[in-house]
């Protein structure tokens, strides 16, 4: 694909809002991810970190048909990216399977979401016939993975500091995953999934209020939550989307459960496995999965019970919105 070259449209481009320029960048990686989704390798990728393969016609993950390559254009962040020959992929160390960090090299990740990119980096630079080198850039700000956006770059701010903006790092793509969300969708641009992601909960040796059960799906467990007259307890860890999860639900159905903080720095099924107060402990679904394949000895008898709440996948960021 021939990089447009006409000094007009170049003029054109450059002033083009940052929102359309960004677009292009987002267009490549989702035909990209597109293709690596439906890779013959990939259901290995997943099964090396316990996930089944995802059922590809999900509407909400990438592919190939719907989401072809972009021209190359002047101006946009696609340009850049291959114009320097690198892209930069914000990390955040959010755990198994998708990103950790690296025993030989703490500042550089391994996990699904590596394993994914290579595949990506792959068709991207057969595409563009060109060599873009993957740059994975370490988010570490205290304020934690919701505000990973902040250190994004955008056409008319590739340094990540125009316009008083301050940043420890700055990359082009959130690399790792990136639930989606209403608060994400909100104030960055998010890619489909690559893979879809539930909220799931553990369900603990801890004895149910009387009459109450068994509780053993999701729709059974919000109805329980619901209900004024009984009180379970859900344990989630504290400034992650799971406490943000528990929060909402508490504004959606008042105080009718008790919601309780996980050990920071626990496993969950750790956490479950010495439960004495919490009834359910959140977490997500692959990150259960990838748990129990790691390690299948941690709360053997607790049931995982899938959708409490969906996310509708993990995507990638790509650029503020205007």
């Amino acid at each position: 694909m021939f990089k447009t070259s006409l000094a007009a449209v170049a003029a054109l481009t450059a002033l083009a809002a940052p929102a359309i320029a960004q677009q292009d960048l987002k267009a490549a990686i989702v035909a990209a991810m597109g293709e690596a989704v439906e890779d013959a390798r990939y259901p290995g990728v997943l099964e090396k970190y316990g996930l089944p393969a995802p059922d590809l016609s999900d509407p909400t993950l990438a592919n190939s048909k719907d989401n072809p390559y972009p021209e190359v254009k002047d101006g946009s962040l696609l340009s850049h990216v291959i114009d320097t020959g690198s892209v930069r992929l914000g990390w955040i160390g959010v755990g198994a399977p998708w990103a950790i960090p690296s025993k030989e090299d703490a500042s550089i990740p391994v996990g699904l979401s590596v394993d994914l990119w290579n595949m990506m980096q792959e068709y991207l630079n057969a595409h563009y016939d060109t060599n873009i080198a993957l740059d994975w850039v370490e988010y570490t700000d205290s304020a934690g993975n919701n505000d990973m956006y902040r250190w994004l770059s955008a056409a008319d701010d590739l340094n990540c500091d125009a316009n008083g903006r301050e940043a420890n790092g700055c990359y082009d793509v959130i690399g790792g995953a990136y639930a989606i969300n209403a608060r994400r969708k909100g104030i960055s641009d998010i890619t489909p999934a690559y893979y879809p992601l539930n909220m799931s909960v553990v369900r603990t040796n801890v004895p149910l209020p009387d009459g109450v059960g068994p509780l053993d799906d999701a729709e059974a467990i919000r109805a329980a939550m619901k209900d004024p007259n009984v009180d379970i307890v859900l344990a989630g860890l504290p400034d992650t989307g799971e406490d943000s999860i528990l929060s909402n639900f508490t504004k959606e159905y008042g105080e009718t459960f008790t919601h309780i903080d996980r050990t920071p720095g626990s496993k969950v099924l750790e956490f479950a496995q010495d439960q004495d107060k919490a009834h359910f402990v959140l977490g997500t679904n692959v990150r259960m999965a990838s748990m129990r394949f790691a390690l299948p000895e941690l709360c053997a008898d607790c049931a995982i019970i899938p959708n409490l709440l969906v996310f509708g996948g993990v995507g990638f960021a790509t650029a503020l919105p205007e």
